[in-house]
């Protein structure tokens, strides 16, 4: 932070950002309410450990909050699955597939052997 410039930064903001993350929000939506850039929260989470805890919690409750409206959502005719994929895809790096362990290479014994008919 450059000198002379005061953090942003409030106590009050650890159960504000738990509280909005809970309700669906996501760290932009926080930070814009906060009036500070994204990286700002981040950078705060870094500084506060306090505030970092907050941040995990927030995250942990605003994917369960996601979780639940997706479960009401499951069997609507009205709901666009593309795009409800593509959010969870983005938001929360949720994918419909396993990742798959990148194969391993393992050495392979090559054996040569003669094939001239012995003299």
């Amino acid at each position: 932070m450059p000198a002379g410039r005061p953090t942003k930064y409030k106590k009050e903001y650890c159960q504000q950002i738990v509280e909005a993350m809970a309700g669906g929000k996501s760290v932009l939506q926080f930070a814009a309410e906060a009036g500070v850039s994204k990286s700002s929260i981040y950078l705060w989470a870094q500084q506060h450990n306090e505030f970092s805890d907050a941040l995990s919690r927030g995250k942990e409750l605003g994917e369960a909050y996601w979780e639940g409206e997706l479960q009401k959502m499951m069997y609507s005719r009205e709901v666009n699955a593309p795009l409800v994929k593509l959010y969870f895809a983005n938001r929360f790096n949720w994918h419909d597939k396993p990742e798959q362990e990148e194969a391993k290479s393992q050495p392979i014994e090559i054996t040569f052997t003669n094939s001239e008919p012995d003299e």
